[in-house]
């Protein structure tokens, strides 16, 4: 069993992700490129996720808005497993249930000495957003990695279709560039673009776009990401810190 904690906030233990957000844009329930990490067979991970951010002024909210996504993982064979997502937030000091997800992840192998590593996550999303708007959606996230000796190089070039009354297509891609400095220290870069589904698609400048800088440690059992990000465009997130730990309780 796994623990991942992202937030000081919710956890007590740890501050984890924090970005004051773009003139238009609210920051995703989930901010991770996907690798090889799944649920062993036959066993639960548990995995939580926060970000706190500031909404436009012409959302007139009182307060910055805080966001959890809660989920939980079981490993139906060595190498896939499924898994549920709850989402929630609090912001003008009500809290609220904003939907979730269910998903298949299917990574058929779990070692960082090959060259190719590959996999697919589904996920179907239901999410009311800060704004009260709707959406459902299919994602299809395609995970391609690449080893390099010291370096590692994963691209989530994910896809998602509204299952609303009028169908849309969007491209919301995230990559990482790693570098192993030792055995159990990384560095890195971590890129992602979130077109959340819309009618149409926009132009580079209308989406948002934010890198980070990120160090990856191992100690023991435990994992723990830290990133500094920034938004690349205006609809971007402004400056965005995290970290994650993930804790194994076996």
């Amino acid at each position: 069993m796994s623990f991942s904690c992202r937030s000081l906030t919710s956890c007590g233990l740890f501050i984890c992700l924090f970005g004051m957000a773009g003139i238009t844009h609210a920051a995703p329930f989930e901010i991770k490129v996907h690798d090889e990490l799944i649920a062993n067979y036959q066993e639960s991970a548990y995995e939580l996720e926060t970000n706190l951010f500031q909404a436009p002024a012409s959302q007139s909210l009182k307060t910055d808005v805080f966001q959890m996504r809660l989920e939980y993982g079981y490993g139906i064979t060595e190498k896939s497993e499924i898994g549920a997502n709850i989402y929630l937030s609090n912001y003008n000091g009500v809290s609220y249930v904003n939907g979730g997800k269910i998903s298949y992840m299917y990574i058929p192998t779990h070692d960082e000495v090959g060259l190719w590593h590959y996999g697919v996550k589904n996920e179907i999303n239901y999410i009311k957003d800060v704004g009260g708007n709707e959406t459902t959606f299919y994602e299809f996230t395609p995970i391609l990695a690449l080893q390099l000796q010291d370096w590692r190089f994963t691209v989530n070039p994910s896809i998602d279709v509204t299952l609303n009354k009028t169908s849309s297509a969007t491209f919301s891609p995230s990559a990482k560039v790693a570098y192993g400095i030792t055995r159990t220290v990384d560095v890195g870069v971590e890129y992602y673009a979130d077109n959340l589904p819309n009618k149409s698609l926009y132009n580079f400048t209308q989406q948002p776009h934010t890198t980070y800088l990120v160090m990856d440690a191992k100690y023991d059992k435990s994992t723990f990401n830290f990133g500094v990000g920034k938004g690349v465009t205006a609809n971007s997130d402004n400056w965005v810190i995290k970290l994650i730990t993930s804790i194994n309780f076996d």
